[in-house]
């Protein structure tokens, strides 16, 4: 549905343009704001991002003060210079009663090839040309071709420490942090060589731990980039016994440990399992595959650490991982995990909020993976010693994947 902003001071022609927008074919009345002034107008235009702007070229500046013949083309000036604060409109129709208006200000309107019309109300014609450029603009957007991959990978982390900066520290992809307008995420792009041609890396930092955080930031940042895969890296608690610290886990498939339902049962409380898992790619799987087994890649990982030595043999698995909402440190927790899939190999906070956001992404969809390295095991022994060397294996086992077999 349309975005429609309809500035306009006179009730009665309003209630006239509204009636005849609700006759055009996908124009919902829910998505129309109305400002009475300039002012309402500007300060609608700072928070949205609208299809079309209908726009009375007499108005006032603010609700109080009477309407001057060129307070319309004053708005219509401000909103299209080029440092403009506002967002611009997609399509602007300008709308006058006034016979001398419209002939004075046409031209400027002409100029950036927007339309004005001489509203009458005892004339049905206006409408007609209204609802008809309301049709057109519903039309251009259904036939707009699904857009093309933009960069090749998009990388988020749940923390801008250490995952985030082991990134930027231990991936030389000449990394350079960018902005995008009216988003307040700051973003760093990167490139490496493979096959003769550059493959273009945008990685970002989720503002908080969790799936919610996560879903939310990677979604923002496929709607952006369009990237072929998205990836996740960073630390997670492993499953004793089935995996070391360092090991790089592979999450296939991914759910939410803590979705289900709380239910009683002869005045007993007791909670109803209920997740939804998301597998990894097959593609993925058999590339990331080739990775797991290349024991001499992943101990030359090991053996380029700087930091305190490490002696456990460095593994990929490829398996069950489950994304909850807390840090855990309870065992006895951990154990009811492990029943909602006896493989688990381990327990992190972000990775379903990943792989849900691109099952749901519009096209072109990316294939999502993650690929986080155990730092601890979630008990009372629980500590951050091996949270650097963790990030650390992540990342280069990343860039090992991406580098010799994406």
């Amino acid at each position: 549905m349309l975005k429609i902003l309809l500035v306009e001071d006179d009730t009665r022609k309003l209630k006239n343009i509204v009636n005849a927008l609700q006759d055009a074919e996908g124009c919902d009345l829910e998505n129309i704001d109305r400002a009475p002034s300039a002012s309402d107008a500007k300060r609608l235009l700072k928070e949205t991002e609208y299809d079309l702007l209908i726009l009375d070229i007499a108005l006032p500046e603010r609700p109080d003060k009477s309407p001057s013949p060129k307070g319309g083309i004053g708005l219509l000036k401000e909103i299209l210079d080029r440092d403009t604060q506002y967002y611009r409109p997609k399509h602007i129709v300008g709308l006058t009663a006034f016979p001398d208006i419209l002939t004075k200000f046409a031209d400027e309107f002409a100029e950036d090839l927007w339309m004005v019309i001489q509203y009458e109300a005892s004339s049905t014609q206006w409408a007609e040309q209204l609802r008809r450029k309301v049709e057109y603009i519903v039309l251009a957007e259904r036939s707009r071709p699904i857009p093309e991959y933009g960069v090749y990978l998009g990388v988020v982390t749940g923390l801008q420490e250490p995952e985030l900066a082991a990134l930027l520290e231990h991936v030389p992809w000449g990394w350079s942090n960018f902005s995008q307008p009216a988003d307040a995420y700051t973003y760093f792009k990167g490139a490496f060589e493979k096959d003769g041609l550059r493959r273009e890396v945008i990685a970002v930092a989720a503002p908080r731990m969790g799936m919610t955080a996560t879903a939310i930031t990677a979604m923002k940042l496929i709607s952006s980039f369009h990237p072929r895969y998205i990836a996740m890296v960073g630390i997670t608690a492993g499953i004793k016994g089935a995996c070391q610290i360092g090991d790089v886990v592979v999450a296939d498939p991914s759910w939410d440990w803590g979705s289900g339902k709380f239910m009683t049962s002869k005045s007993r409380a007791f909670f109803q399992q209920a997740p939804h898992q998301i597998p990894l790619d097959s593609f993925l799987k058999g590339k990331l595959g080739m990775l797991g087994q290349n024991g001499e890649a992943l101990d030359s990982i090991r053996r380029n650490w700087k930091g305190t030595r490490i002696d456990n043999v460095l593994r990929m698995h490829i398996g069950p991982v489950a994304s909850g909402s807390a840090v855990l440190a309870d065992l006895s927790i951990v154990s009811k995990i492990v029943k909602q899939n006896r493989k688990l190999l381990a327990i992190e906070m972000e990775t379903y909020g990943l792989y849900a956001a691109a099952h749901e992404a519009p096209l072109p969809q990316p294939k999502a993976f993650s690929m986080k390295a155990v730092c601890d095991f979630a008990d009372k022994k629980k500590k951050d010693d091996f949270q650097r060397y963790a990030a650390f294996t992540s990342v280069q086992a990343l860039r090992v994947f991406v580098e010799e077999y994406l």
